[in-house]
């Protein structure tokens, strides 16, 4: 893995997808609630919504966490600039 080459977007997805997953931890088993919603029930959707978002979000983004992987994006991009 080559950490050092991984661009700031795929850092915030994997991030942003990190912290979705502890606030779903937070919410089914600790019963624990950030967003200031009256009923659990509201609270949980949201929370499951945005998981979902977040999960689509980043598998749907190309993350490209070898060095292999980062070389086909930087020659891809080249080629995509002489078109």
């Amino acid at each position: 893995m080559n950490l050092k080459g991984v661009t700031k977007q795929t850092w915030g997805r994997v991030i942003a997808l990190f912290l979705v997953f502890i606030n779903q931890i937070g919410v089914s088993f600790f019963n624990f609630t950030v967003l200031p919603f009256a009923d659990q029930e509201i609270y949980q959707g949201v929370s499951v919504m945005i998981s979902v978002i977040v999960a689509i979000w980043t598998s749907w983004k190309n993350n490209s966490f070898t060095e292999l992987a980062q070389q086909a994006d930087r020659q891809m991009k080249g080629t995509r600039q002489n078109d």
